[in-house]
């Protein structure tokens, strides 16, 4: 009996040994080669001047190139497609928004990922409010004109989104389910062409990110109203949703990074901390005041990945109940 303990010891031994000399020379030699991050929307606006912040961290900290894969489409959950797919070697990973990771499992019948198994969590990055804008030369005012209007007018208003599924299509989906106003969606690729649709006057109003903002500030869109438990310091003098008569239409933005399941915990790690670091740079804090968007306040991967499903249980029921489909 003695001698099988000893060599199941040996055994288990020699097994531990193995694993580590598996992990220990990933995690020293990561990266040796130049890394991809996913941006699953278009190239302009907030989201990729986000993302570049990402890449251009990475690179100064990791002494390999970090290069931006564009792959717009589908609300974020074509390009989020492409990761799931990708080898999980650290090489491939994607900034992703709330949209496609815990709000596409509500808006799509056929996800090509499951959020939760399919993707490990690296760091939640970004935080920022949303807005609901109009273009400066409408005639709607204030926020309960804009629900009058919807009220008065069903099928007339149309909304500008950054895709189907994306934050921008489910608020405005669930405005118009709260004030039975059937607006119509217009998708478009991306936060920066919806914006650029509303400065054309091809649509009537986007329930959107802070890249509204500095049109606000030229003259060029109205701001009725932003969607946060509170005002925001970036826009003092907008009242919330709550404030006006309207507490369910609520959602703050998040951003952050994944990796394909199975990518090591090493990498994980070492990406988790590199990605912190960059985070809490001069550099990337004063491109946040600019973007008007702060850095989230805890980027550990125990807390992202416990949001990630927190927030799909969270919107499941109000998507189910406004009736919004992304397919």
């Amino acid at each position: 009996m003695t001698s099988l303990k000893m060599l199941r010891r040996t055994a288990l031994a020699a097994l531990f040994a193995i694993t580590a000399s598996w992990q220990l020379p990933a995690l020293a030699e990561y990266p040796d080669r130049p890394i991809k991050l996913i941006w699953p929307y278009a190239a302009g606006g907030l989201g990729a001047n986000l993302a570049r912040l990402i890449t251009d961290g990475l690179q100064e900290r990791l002494g390999q190139p970090v290069v931006m894969d564009v792959r717009p489409g589908a609300g974020g959950t074509l390009g989020m497609g492409v990761l799931k797919n990708s080898p999980p070697d650290g090489y491939t990973i994607a900034l992703s928004t709330i949209a496609p990771l815990s709000l596409a499992p509500s808006l799509y019948k056929n996800l090509s990922y499951d959020s939760v198994k399919d993707f490990e969590p690296v760091a939640m990055t970004f935080i920022g409010p949303n807005l609901v804008v109009v273009n400066a030369s409408s005639s709607i005012k204030t926020f309960g004109e804009l629900v009058a209007y919807a009220k008065a007018n069903p099928g007339k208003l149309s909304y500008g989104t950054a895709g189907n599924g994306s934050t921008f299509h489910l608020t405005a989906g669930l405005f118009s389910q709260l004030t039975k106003g059937e607006l119509v969606n217009v998708p478009y690729k991306g936060g920066a062409p919806a914006f650029m649709g509303l400065l054309g006057n091809e649509t009537h109003v986007v329930f959107g990110n802070t890249d509204s903002l500095p049109h606000v500030a030229a003259g060029k869109m109205r701001a009725l109203a932003v969607m946060s438990p509170k005002r925001v310091s970036i826009a003092p003098d907008v009242p919330t949703t709550a404030e006006l008569g309207m507490p369910e239409l609520m959602l703050e933005s998040w951003y952050g990074v994944v990796a394909p399941a199975g990518t090591p915990k090493p990498i994980i790690d070492r990406l988790n901390r590199e990605i912190t670091a960059v985070l809490q740079t001069q550099r990337v804090k004063d491109a946040l005041k600019t973007l008007n968007t702060e850095s989230a306040p805890d980027t550990s991967v125990a807390t992202f990945r416990k949001t990630i499903a927190s927030e799909i249980a969270r919107w499941k029921p109000v998507i189910e109940a406004a009736g919004i489909r992304a397919d």
